[in-house]
Order: C-alpha cells, then sequence, then structure tokens
C-alpha cells in the first residue's frame, strides 16, 4: 500500500510540475521606457518643450501561491530586462545624434513632420532651395534608415524578433511625444497638424 500511494504522490508531483506554462510576454512598458531614454538621448537638450520622464511601471507579479495555485496548471512569468546597449543599437544611437542638430532645423521650420509610424517624413520644401531640399531628403533619408535599424535591432536583441512593428509603434508614440510644440505630426489619415 505504500509502494501505491508513493507512486499516486509521485505522479502528481509530476503532473503538476508539467503543467507549468512559461509566460513569455511582449514588454510593452519596459519598451516604452527604452523608447523615451533614447528619444531623450538623441534630441538631448536640443529640444525643450517641458515633457516629464516616464516612471518605470512595475513588472507584472505571478499569481499568489494558494493551495489551489499549486495544484492547478499555472504561469511562470518571465521578467524582461530590455537591452539597448549592444554595440550595433549604440552605434545607430550615435549616428541618428550626430545627425539630431540639422534635423531639428528642418523640423522647427517645418520642413520635415514626424509620421504616425516613427519615421520621418518631407513635410514641405517652401523656402528651401535646391541644395537644401536635397540635404532635407538625404537626411530624412538616412534618419529613416537608422530608426528601422533600431527597432529591429531592439527586438532582436531582446528575443522578439517577430515584434518589430510593435516596437516601431511604441518608438512613435515616444517620438511625437517628446516633440516641440510647433513641429508638424502626420496623422494616421496622412493629414498633417502641428503638435
Amino acid at each position: 500500500m505504500k509502494t501505491i500511494t508513493r507512486s499516486l504522490s509521485l505522479l502528481l508531483a509530476l503532473t503538476v510540475i508539467s503543467c507549468v506554462t512559461i509566460n513569455i510576454y511582449f514588454p510593452a512598458e519596459e519598451i516604452r521606457g527604452a523608447a523615451d531614454k533614447i528619444v531623450n538621448e538623441v534630441w538631448g537638450d536640443r529640444i525643450r518643450n517641458g515633457t516629464e520622464e516616464v516612471a518605470p511601471q512595475p513588472m507584472e507579479k505571478a499569481p499568489g501561491s494558494s493551495f489551489y495555485n499549486l495544484l492547478r496548471p499555472g504561469n511562470a512569468f518571465a521578467g524582461q530586462d530590455i537591452n539597448v546597449s549592444t554595440p550595433a543599437i549604440r552605434g545607430i544611437k550615435t549616428s541618428m545624434k550626430n545627425r539630431s542638430g540639422q534635423l531639428i532645423g528642418f523640423l522647427n521650420a517645418g520642413n520635415v513632420g514626424l509620421s504616425h509610424d516613427g519615421l520621418l517624413k518631407v513635410h514641405s520644401t517652401n523656402g528651401l532651395n535646391l541644395k537644401q531640399k536635397g540635404q532635407v531628403n538625404k537626411l530624412v533619408k538616412a534618419e529613416n534608415l537608422d530608426r528601422k535599424r533600431l527597432y529591429k535591432e531592439i527586438a532582436v536583441a531582446n528575443g522578439f524578433p517577430d515584434k518589430v512593428g510593435e516596437v516601431q509603434n511604441i518608438f512613435a508614440d515616444s517620438w511625437r511625444k517628446q516633440a516641440k510644440k510647433g513641429w508638424y505630426l502626420e496623422k494616421p489619415d496622412g493629414s498633417w497638424g502641428q503638435k
């Protein structure tokens, strides 16, 4: 009888252990904090618009440990530290920061605007000579290439390469939130408005 009881106890323990699933979630709040930090690093003191820093959000906690929770299938929550310090990411941020002074001048003048998808677009070339038009196009193209690379590198470095679009959407919100008053922001329907 003791052997049967031990066997059943062992079987029960193995069943409970095998029912635990790993729930790796997309860390949107952590990405949002990283995006705000990166945008601030890139634009830095070049703009001042009175935005507040975003406080880090608490991590989602695992369910409580009652006897019932020990017997039912549970979830193990994996917290995630967002890695934004790979050599590739640092290089992209440096490139963007070096370009930001020129871009901010064109953003202030209304020649360049922030698109709804986390990229830049030429808003207007009014008042620009041919050389300046070429410069704006070149800057916007280089910035957009770096932004796309940044979004991809962050997703890959953090183990969710299939979530590049979600990373880009979070960054789009951060770029727009930290934009200076008067800059042009593209709406989802393609129209433009000033912040």
